[in-house]
């Protein structure tokens, strides 16, 4: 049997599989944060950024989507959203912090004007 037949008979369904792990350990993780901190600005941040991103993954995973240029964009968007998101309602000025911001613009710019 060759490898890409083994991957389209399994690995897809291992991949759409995990991916809704992910995403039920998301939105788990979602819930026990608003239970514990309260709804406050900076929580309703924190997870709508999660469950962006987890929403992102999902539709780029089974819809065949992630080599698309929207899913790109939306990516991008999302890593630059995470970055502001941690600076603006976290306070968070780590280095972490500006490599999500200026490689979320970065990307984002790259493939919003450069065309290949």
């Amino acid at each position: 049997m060759s490898e890409s037949n083994t991957y389209a008979k399994y690995g897809k369904q291992f991949l759409k599989g995990f991916v809704v792990f992910l995403i039920a350990v998301a939105i788990a993780a979602s819930y026990a944060l608003i239970a514990a901190e309260g709804l406050t600005l900076n929580v309703l941040g924190d997870v709508l950024v999660t469950l962006y991103i987890a929403g992102l993954v999902f539709y780029g995973v089974f819809w065949d989507a992630m080599d698309t240029r929207p899913f790109r964009i939306a990516l991008y968007f999302g890593v630059l959203l995470w970055g502001a998101e941690r600076f603006v309602l976290s306070g968070d000025e780590s280095l972490i912090t500006y490599a999500l911001i200026l490689g979320g613009m970065g990307m984002l710019v790259r493939e919003l004007y450069f065309k290949d």
